[in-house]
């Protein structure tokens, strides 16, 4: 792969980095903002105001500890800055410092074949960027491996928090709906995590705490978090492997 398409694809893939990092934050600090008051009901100066890692309690639903919630929603603030950057970078050397025009020239050569046979060859000059040093390249590198790590361990842990909120007002929805017997596996097994939390919308409702105004669709908010950092993860793998083949050529 030439270094031009690759520069391309580089600034593509950052954009949409940018734009699920941006996703990752806005849809998880709605959600955040809009349970926290509702959820930080822990005695004495604990915060448990985050809508992930969510406890079952024999009185009250308590959301869980605030780290959690700040490094899920302001962590890909991080690697968007480092998009940004990158994608001003490369997209300037892509759209301003690519060599040759577009319109681009044409050498003509003859030659013959076997057979006496006279073939017109025509060469193409082929648009390039402007050779980058070796060591920028290995940087990059470096950096875009860092984030990849960074977006893993981000998404592992939204998962987790994801999953354990669901499965704690599982326990909740099962104390306040009274239920029992063959109506329990339905909560436990059949009810997907998007159903626990349209539920939890509509029930989980403290106008005194609660900092909103009507309900939201707090399951649809979380998983396009969770979609959003699955997908950073994975561009930046992209990026990683495009910056590592370029490190290698020079």
């Amino acid at each position: 792969m030439d270094q031009l398409s690759a520069e391309k694809r580089l600034t593509i893939t950052y954009i949409f980095c940018i734009a699920v990092g941006a996703i990752t934050s806005i849809t998880t600090g709605i959600a955040w903002g809009h349970w926290y008051r509702t959820l930080d009901q822990c005695v004495g100066d604990r915060n448990c105001s985050c809508i992930i890692y969510g406890e079952h309690t024999a009185t009250v639903f308590l959301g869980g500890p605030q780290a959690p919630c700040i490094w899920v929603t302001f962590g890909p603030l991080f690697y968007i800055f480092f998009c940004i950057g990158l994608t001003c970078f490369h997209g300037y050397r892509v759209l301003f410092t690519t060599k040759s025009p577009i319109t681009r020239t044409m050498r003509s050569v003859l030659t013959k074949t076997e057979s006496g046979e006279t073939i017109q060859i025509q060469a193409v000059t082929q648009e390039i960027t402007s050779p980058l040093p070796k060591a920028f390249w290995i940087c990059v590198t470096v950096l875009s491996v860092f984030f990849t790590v960074y977006s893993i361990v981000h998404f592992a842990v939204y998962v987790d928090g994801y999953y354990k909120t669901c499965n704690q007002y599982r326990k909740t929805l099962e104390k306040h709906l009274s239920l029992h017997g063959s109506a329990l596996p339905v909560l436990y097994h059949r009810l997907s995590c998007q159903g626990v939390f349209d539920f939890m919308d509509y029930m989980q409702l403290d106008t005194g705490n609660a900092y909103r105004n009507g309900i939201i669709n707090t399951g649809l908010s979380l998983i396009l978090g969770v979609a959003s950092a699955g997908m950073s993860w994975i561009l930046f793998l992209h990026s990683s492997i495009l910056n590592i083949m370029l490190a290698k050529a020079n």
